[in-house]
C-alpha cells in the first residue's frame, strides 16, 4: 500500500510559484511506494481553509518550503493542520531552515517532526524509502547543510509537478554564487553550472507550452561572464518569442557578454549594486571598485533594448545617510530604468545573522528581519531612507514622471535630499499612496519654487499625456497647430489616417523656450497625444 506525501506550496501571490516540489518530486524519481499531491495557495487565503483541504486528502507526511514571505503562513496553517491530523508527520525545508532556525523552528512548534538544512533534494529520497522514523525531533543533515549532487542533471520542467500556467516561470541554470556577501544566504553554497544543452532542453520545453516569461534564479547570471554570452546567444538565437528575467552583477561585463546585451532581445535586467560606497562593499565582501561599478550601471541603462533596475540596500554595516543619498544620485545620472531600495533583512545561516550584535545591526525579530538601526544609521534614519524609497516608487520609478525626474537637475545627494524633504512635506510618506495627478502637482510646485524650466517644461507634457484638463496646464501655453506638419510623420499610414481625420485636433505646447507638437483624437487613443513631435 501506498504511503502519501502531500507538499503545501504558499506563495506570495497567485503568479508566483516555487520551483521546490518539482526539483524536490524530480530527486525522488527512484522512490517507490509513494504517491504525491500538493495544495497551492497565497499568503493571502484562508489558513483554516487551507488547513482543512490538507485534512481531507488524509497524508502520512506533510512538507513545506520556508521563506521569509511565507514563514508565519506556513506555520499558521500546518499548526491548524496539526490539530486535524495529529498522527500525520511534518517536516520541513527551505531557506528559512538555515543555521540556528533549524531548531528554533523544533522548539517553538512541537508539531514539526523534522527540518532539513540546505539542498533536502539531496537526501529527501533516503527519508522517504526510510520512513516511518520515530518521533523524535531530528535536523537532517545532523551536522552541515545538504547538498544535491545531481541537481544540474535534473529537468524539473518536465515533471508533473511544474506550474506552466502561470504568468511566468522560474529556471535555474546555475546554483551557488561566485560573491561572498555576508548578507546572503547563498553565500557558503558551492558554484555548479548546468551543461548548456540540458538548459537549452528546458527552454525548449517550456517554450513548447508556450510560456512567455521565464525567471532565471541564478544569482549572478553573468558570471563567469562567457558563460552568460552563450546564454545570451541562446536565447537570442532560438528563443526570441520568450522574455528572460536575469540578475547581473554591473561589475563583470567584457566586451563579449556587451555584444550580446546590445542586440538581445527580450530582457528585463536586474542589477545587483546593493551600495556603491567602497567602505560598505568591504564591510559585505563584495570588494567591488565604485568606478567598476558605475561604468557597467552606465553601460546597462545605454542599453535601449531593454530596462534596467537597480537594487540597493540601506541598513548596511559602515553605511551612513550620505552613502545611501549618493548612490542614488549616481544611480539617477546614470539614467536607469529603476531604483529598488530596500533595507537590509538579516536573514538565518547568513555571517551577520552570527554576528548581528558585534557588528551594531538591530534587526526586527520576525520575517522579514529588516533591520531598524545600526552604528551608523538611527532609527529616525532608516525610517528617513524607507520614505526615500517610497519616494522613488511613487516618483522616480512610475513610467509617467520618469522623464520628469530625469530632468531634474540631482547632481548629488544633498539635491535628492531636498527633493525628498519637499515631497514628505507635501503627502509622501511609507505606505500612504499619492494618486498621479497628485505627484506632477508636487512636481509642479517644485519646479516652479526652484525655477527649473527644462523640468516644467517636462511635466506639461506629462499633463497632456495624462490627459488632465489642457486648460489647468501647469506651465507654458497652448497655441492652435499652424504649418507644415514633419514629412516624417506623414510616412506612417496610421499617422496620415490622424491627420487627415475630422475630430483631429493639433496643438502647440510652448514652455520656457521648448516647443512640443501633439495631435488629440480618442478615435485614436482614448488617453494622451495619438501623435506627438519636438521640436
Amino acid at each position: 500500500m501506498n504511503s502519501k506525501f502531500l507538499f503545501l506550496s504558499v506563495n506570495s501571490s497567485y503568479s508566483h510559484s516555487s520551483l521546490a516540489l518539482p526539483v524536490l518530486h524530480s530527486a525522488c524519481a527512484d522512490v517507490d511506494n509513494w504517491s504525491w499531491e500538493s495544495i497551492e495557495c497565497t499568503i493571502a487565503e484562508d489558513y483554516a481553509d487551507i488547513a482543512y483541504q490538507m485534512a481531507e486528502k488524509s497524508p502520512d507526511l506533510v512538507g513545506a518550503s520556508l521563506y521569509i514571505f511565507n514563514r508565519n503562513a506556513v506555520l499558521d496553517i500546518l499548526g491548524r493542520f496539526h490539530r486535524l491530523l495529529p498522527q500525520c508527520r511534518i517536516v520541513l525545508g527551505g531557506p528559512e531552515c538555515s543555521g540556528d532556525s533549524a531548531a528554533e523552528l523544533l522548539k517553538n512548534n512541537p508539531f514539526v517532526k523534522t527540518v532539513f538544512v540546505g539542498e533536502s533534494e539531496g537526501i529527501f529520497a533516503e527519508y522517504l524509502k526510510n520512513f516511518p522514523h520515530n518521533d523524535n525531533d531530528s535536523i537532517l543533515p545532523a551536522a552541515g547543510a545538504a547538498r544535491y549532487d545531481n541537481w544540474n542533471r535534473t529537468l524539473p520542467v518536465n515533471d508533473l509537478f511544474f506550474a506552466e500556467g502561470k504568468a511566468f516561470v522560474q529556471i535555474e541554470t546555475s546554483r551557488g554564487c561566485p560573491l561572498k556577501c555576508k548578507y546572503c544566504t547563498s553565500a557558503d553554497i558551492p558554484l555548479r553550472f548546468k551543461d548548456l544543452s540540458d538548459v537549452e532542453k528546458e527552454l525548449e520545453t517550456v517554450q513548447a507550452k508556450g510560456v512567455k516569461e521565464v525567471r532565471l534564479l541564478d544569482r549572478t547570471f553573468n558570471f563567469p561572464q562567457w558563460r552568460g554570452a552563450a546564454l545570451l546567444k541562446l536565447f537570442r538565437e532560438k528563443f526570441s518569442d520568450i522574455e528572460f528575467h536575469l540578475e547581473i552583477h554591473p561589475h563583470f561585463l567584457d566586451d563579449g557578454i556587451k555584444s550580446e546585451l546590445r542586440i538581445a532581445p527580450n530582457l528585463h535586467v536586474e542589477a545587483g549594486v546593493q551600495s556603491l560606497d567602497e567602505n560598505v562593499q568591504h564591510a559585505i565582501g563584495r570588494n567591488c571598485c565604485r568606478q567598476d561599478a558605475l561604468e557597467g550601471v552606465k553601460f546597462l541603462a545605454s542599453c535601449h533594448n531593454f530596462e534596467t533596475h537597480v537594487d540597493l540596500i540601506c541598513g548596511l554595516p559602515e553605511q551612513d545617510l550620505k552613502s545611501v543619498f549618493d548612490d542614488v544620485a549616481d544611480l539617477m545620472n546614470c539614467k536607469v530604468g529603476e531604483i529598488q531600495l530596500e533595507t537590509l533583512k538579516i536573514l538565518h545561516g547568513t555571517a551577520f545573522r552570527k554576528n548581528a550584535d558585534a557588528l551594531g545591526l538591530v534587526y526586527a525579530p520576525e520575517p522579514p528581519y529588516d533591520v531598524m538601526q545600526t552604528n551608523n544609521l538611527s532609527g529616525a534614519d532608516i525610517l528617513y531612507i524607507r520614505k526615500l524609497s517610497r519616494m522613488l516608487d511613487l516618483f522616480y520609478n512610475h513610467n509617467a514622471l520618469h522623464r520628469i525626474m530625469l530632468s531634474m537637475p540631482f547632481e548629488d545627494g544633498n539635491a535628492i535630499r531636498e527633493f525628498l524633504d519637499f515631497s514628505i512635506a507635501n503627502g509622501v510618506a511609507v505606505g500612504k499612496l499619492l494618486d498621479l495627478k497628485k505627484r506632477v502637482c508636487i512636481l509642479a510646485d517644485y519646479a516652479e519654487k526652484k525655477s527649473l524650466t527644462a523640468v516644467q517644461f517636462e511635466i506639461s507634457k506629462a499633463w497632456i499625456e495624462n490627459s488632465y484638463p489642457l486648460g489647468a496646464l501647469p506651465f507654458g501655453k497652448l497655441e492652435k497647430f499652424s504649418g507644415s506638419l514633419p514629412s516624417g510623420l506623414l510616412c506612417n499610414d496610421e499617422w496620415k489616417k490622424l491627420f487627415a481625420h475630422k475630430e483631429t485636433k493639433i496643438w502647440r505646447l510652448v514652455c520656457n523656450g521648448f516647443v512640443y507638437n501633439f495631435a488629440l483624437n480618442r478615435h485614436f487613443r482614448v488617453n494622451g497625444s495619438a501623435c506627438a513631435w519636438q521640436e
